[in-house]
């Protein structure tokens, strides 16, 4: 396979197409540099991916988009390496055993794209999350929680029918990561999909062992936020109750 023959797999016109309705031009130039392109010959030599269909969402740090792998629809979340946030991304890496120093900003998305994979890793067996399936440099390949293209809903834009099932379940998800000995440091509604009647973990980029120096402080604000969302839907939880249980039931 020829660089060029990439082009057979992801139809860049058509995507950038769909970019400049969600944002800018620019954002596809910022998305698809030679870099990421490479990464995704990469991997579609790899049979990571047959096929990129559509954009998903689009944010500072990452593009995820649609598309076709052998055994169904995937995810492919491109780390975004010029408008990564530098001081965000290394307070979450800096301090994890799993990682040596970087020289750069390109080094630094690489180690983080790296980290998604292997904290999706880490909780897929035990935790709903979408499995990943393969990681390049700064582009991620991972199972597509939706179908026929449409992503499912974040919490923060459809709340679950049954508030108090899924805040048991939500509570359980932290207290089983915190046994695995990881703090997924970002956890709220808008890192949280309904998909399948029950809630999914994504972005655990963040995501931290526990002997990193600010991993109880993260887990503070991770049940925090749970504890804010799951009140507002008038839920009788408790931010003290949660947080000795994530102890209690790791003794």
């Amino acid at each position: 396979m020829k660089v060029d023959d990439i082009y057979q797999r992801i139809d860049i016109e058509n995507l950038k197409s769909e970019e400049r309705r969600v944002e800018d031009r620019k954002v596809s130039e910022a998305v698809f540099d030679k870099e990421s392109l490479m990464s995704l010959y990469t991997l579609a030599k790899k049979d990571a991916f047959t096929e990129m269909k559509s954009i998903i969402s689009t944010g500072k740090e990452a593009a995820v988009y649609h598309g076709v792998g052998e055994e169904g629809e995937v995810a492919i979340k491109i780390y975004l390496v010029e408008n990564s946030d530098f001081r965000h991304m290394s307070r979450y890496i800096r301090g994890d055993p799993r990682f040596d120093a970087w020289r750069n900003r390109r080094q630094l998305v690489y180690m983080w794209a790296q980290k998604e994979f292997k904290n999706l890793n880490r909780i897929c067996d035990t935790i709903p999350c979408p499995k990943p399936i393969a990681v390049h440099n700064n582009v991620l390949v991972m199972q597509f929680l939706g179908k026929g293209g449409k992503a499912a809903p974040r919490l923060r834009d459809a709340a679950p029918k049954d508030p108090k099932k899924y805040y048991a379940k939500i509570s359980q998800y932290i207290r089983d990561m915190y046994k695995m000995r990881l703090v997924h440091a970002d956890l709220s509604e808008f890192n949280i999909l309904d998909y399948k009647r029950k809630p999914y973990i994504i972005d655990i980029s963040t995501g931290v062992l526990l002997d990193h120096p600010q991993a109880m402080e993260f887990l503070e604000r991770d049940i925090g936020n749970i504890i804010n969302y799951f009140q507002r839907l008038g839920v009788d939880a408790d931010y003290h109750t949660l947080f000795k249980s994530v102890l209690d039931d790791d003794k």
